[in-house]
């Protein structure tokens, strides 16, 4: 700020002297230099663009999550935090808590990549220029209030220059990083910078600090960028504003990271996930925000706008839920969740489905039936083995429970179809010759719509005409997850109304008891019980 010298030997005196003009004169000199500084020091005058901003600075987890809406400012946060990691610029304008979270996380020079979606459209035209200390982000003029100058300061950069410190033909960039507290030079932080299109591979190499990933990458890649994190406690990043289109694939990171870093029954320690939403953000001209999503259909605008999955939006059965829901029944907020712990019931009446598989493991589901004809899904087993394996699997579980089997059904195309084993003899026969007699199920679409009613809460009793037990997991994941096979755009020809061959083993295994009608009366007069189990110990 050298040309502020001339104003430092001025007293009181000489203040109340000057005129209207040179005061006038030192107020622009002063208010120049401080946009000068600024444009070189941005990250000194760094403010959170929102609270959930705040809150991801404040997260110390190995593994943190932003989903955000276009322009929501989740690539600027974390490319903020990782200046501070890198240079040890830790801004006195953010709360002092937070700034001291940040600084316990100071680790001296640190390796950092960054994989970003495009080395020729994304890295040189958006990513880098929210580092360069020269180039202006925002939508106000340089300078203005809706923006910031590029994160890395100026005299951090290695050499003092951009040039000296961007190796293009590496896309590698070096700084100089000092202790926070005391300014002492510590050593050089490098970044590198790589993109989600390159093969797995090329990633396995190097120890790094921390690893940021701009929008969704493949799961190799994550998984590769995991073993470059664990020999020296890193961190991974994930930001990332979600598909509108719910056909592309994004199971990995909405298992691994959504689900796991949301408050809740699947919250993992070491995993946080934030939304950033789009209307948060000062920068953002908010009036032409809300008009676009007013545009917007209300299900796109959730994830353009607040960062929201539509990942299962088009389930097959969007009524089932494994979390605490209400809904409104004559006047009256009614409270349930599909999967419950509740005890097994020995005298009811149960059915047992079977989905056999030659090449993946056999899968098996119990449901009892009640008195109002209400279904109680209360255990499930995969089977590795054959017919024998499975055999001795199902006695133990129906022993353990003291099940009533009243009828036993099955996939009714892989039963009629040639066993691996034997030759012409089919899986139902196999499964005979063992003491599994199952009947063929009914496969028409119709037990779908039909176990969705089920979902729903009876307006008489108050609850849900279907329970599902806590031990049934797989069951539970499955009908989480079990989607239409979309079209992109509904909009572009119908809609296909045909399931897709995933995650859909145990959910049709429930289309065939539902298209088989099951009724308490008829299980108990009606078919001739199968085997009555005493009950040896709890299962489950």
């Amino acid at each position: 700020m050298q040309n502020l010298n001339i104003y430092e030997e001025l007293t009181k005196s000489d203040l109340t002297q000057l005129s209207s003009e040179q005061l006038r004169a030192m107020a622009v000199r002063v208010l120049e230099t401080q946009e000068h500084d600024r444009q070189e020091n941005q990250l000194e005058y760094y403010k959170p663009v929102s609270d959930t901003a705040l809150a991801v600075h404040r997260s110390t987890t190995r593994y943190l999550g932003v989903g955000g809406g276009n322009g929501a400012s989740k690539t600027d946060t974390v490319l903020a935090e990782l200046s501070m990691h890198a240079t040890g610029v830790y801004p006195s304008s953010l709360p002092e808590g937070v700034r001291d979270t940040l600084k316990g996380k100071f680790r001296g020079p640190v390796a950092i990549r960054v994989v970003v979606e495009s080395l020729t459209t994304t890295l040189e035209n958006i990513i880098l220029p929210k580092l360069q200390w020269w180039k202006w982000n925002g939508t106000s003029q340089p300078g203005g209030e809706r923006g910031h100058w590029g994160w890395i300061p100026r005299h951090k950069l290695k050499g003092g220059q951009w040039t000296s410190a961007w190796q293009a033909r590496t896309r590698s960039l070096t700084v100089q990083c000092h202790n926070p507290d005391n300014g002492q030079y510590v050593g050089d932080s490098t970044w590198q910078f790589m993109a989600h299109n390159q093969d797995w591979s090329d990633f396995a190499s190097g120890d790094f600090h921390h690893i940021m990933h701009d929008e969704l990458t493949t799961y190799a890649i994550w998984r590769e960028n995991q073993a470059r994190t664990m020999r020296v406690g890193g961190r991974m990043y994930l930001c990332m504003t979600w598909p509108d289109d719910p056909s592309i694939a994004v199971d990995w990171a909405y298992d691994e990271m959504y689900e796991r870093g949301r408050p809740g029954p699947d919250k993992r320690e070491n995993v946080d996930w934030f939304e950033m939403w789009s209307t948060d953000n000062a920068n953002l001209d908010q009036v032409e925000v809300a008009k676009q999503a007013a545009d917007w259909d209300p299900q796109i605008a959730a994830v353009r706008i607040k960062g929201q999955p539509i990942r299962f939006s088009n389930r097959v059965h969007p009524g089932f839920s494994n979390h605490n829901t209400s809904v409104m029944v004559a006047g009256e907020e009614i409270f349930y969740n599909h999967v419950v712990d509740f005890p097994v019931e020995n005298l009811l009446p149960a059915i047992f489905l079977l989905d056999p598989h030659p090449r993946k493991p056999h899968m098996g589901l119990w449901v009892q039936v009640d008195t109002y004809d209400d279904l109680w899904v209360v255990a499930e087993v995969l089977c590795e083995g054959g017919p024998d394996d499975l055999r001795a699997q199902v006695d133990d579980i129906e022993d353990n429970l003291q099940l009533r089997v009243a009828q036993r059904l099955g996939d009714p195309n892989m039963l009629r179809s040639p066993s691996s084993s034997k030759r012409g003899v089919c899986w139902q026969d196999e499964f005979s010759e063992v003491g599994l007699r199952i009947d063929l199920g009914d496969d028409s679409d119709v037990g779908r719509a039909r176990l969705n009613d089920y979902f729903k809460v009876d307006p008489d009793r108050r609850q849900p005409r279907i329970h599902i037990h806590p031990r049934c997991n797989t069951t539970i994941r499955q009908l989480l997850r079990y989607c239409w096979d979309d079209y992109r755009h509904v909009d572009d020809r119908a809609q296909k109304q045909l399931p897709k061959d995933k995650d859909d083993d145990f959910p049709t295994l429930l289309k065939y008891l539902m298209n088989s009608l099951p009724s308490y009366q008829n299980l108990i007069v009606g078919p001739q019980v199968l085997r009555t189990r005493k009950k040896k110990e709890k299962y489950g």
